[in-house]
C-alpha cells in the first residue's frame, strides 16, 4: 500500500482508526510492518488523530513501541541491546528485555493532552542498527490508558513512512 495520507509517503498502515487502549487495557496495532535490512534511518513510525483525542489530567497514556522476529505477537522483544557491537555488519545484541522504547509516555500527574482529527501525536524513525543487531524485522505499536471507556469515539492511526534524505 502507497498513499499519501497526511502529507506522508506511506509504506504501510499499521491501524486505520484504532481505538485506544482504555482502562489499562492494551490496543495492539492492528497489523505489523517488516522493516528487515537495511533502512538508511528514513522509516518512520508516525501516530495521528483519526478522531479527536483528549487525555485528562490524572490519566496516563503511553504509546509503546515494540519490535519482533516474526510476524506474531509470540516473537516481541523490546528494540534494546546490553551487548551490541555499534552496528558492524554480522554483528549481534543481546536483547533487554527489561527496557522500553515509549514515543509518548504521558503519566498521571502531567497535564491534559488534546489533539484534533488529524494532529500529529507522536513520531519516531526506527531504531535501525539495534533491530537489525536483534534479528527484529518486524515492528508495530502498543497503546495503553487508564481513561474510562467511552465507546469507538477516540481513534488513532498508526503509519509506517518513508522520509526522503
Amino acid at each position: 500500500m502507497a498513499d499519501s495520507r497526511y502529507g506522508n509517503n506511506v509504506v504501510a498502515e499499521l491501524s486505520d482508526a484504532l481505538v485506544i487502549g482504555y482502562g489499562g487495557t492494551t490496543a495492539d496495532t492492528t497489523s505489523m510492518a517488516y522493516i528487515g535490512g537495511q533502512t538508511g534511518g528514513q522509516l518512520w513510525l508516525r501516530v495521528y488523530a483519526h478522531t479527536a483525542v483528549s487525555i485528562a489530567t490524572g490519566e496516563y497514556w503511553y504509546i509503546e513501541f515494540q519490535a519482533f522476529t516474526a510476524d506474531t505477537a509470540a516473537s516481541a522483544d523490546s528494540p534494546f541491546s546490553t551487548s551490541n557491537s555499534g552496528g558492524i555488519n554480522q554483528a549481534t545484541g543481546t536483547a533487554e528485555t527489561d527496557a522500553h522504547y515509549y514515543p509518548l509516555h504521558k503519566t498521571s500527574a502531567d497535564g491534559t493532552l488534546a489533539f484534533a482529527a488529524g494532529d500529529l501525536i507522536t513520531e519516531m524513525a526506527i531504531p535501525e542498527k539495534l533491530c537489525r543487531l536483534l534479528s527484529l524485522d518486524y515492528v508495530q505499536l502498543t497503546n495503553i490508558t487508564d481513561k474510562t471507556d467511552p465507546g469507538a469515539d477516540e481513534t488513532i492511526d498508526v503509519l509506517l513512512c518513508v522520509n526522503p534524505s
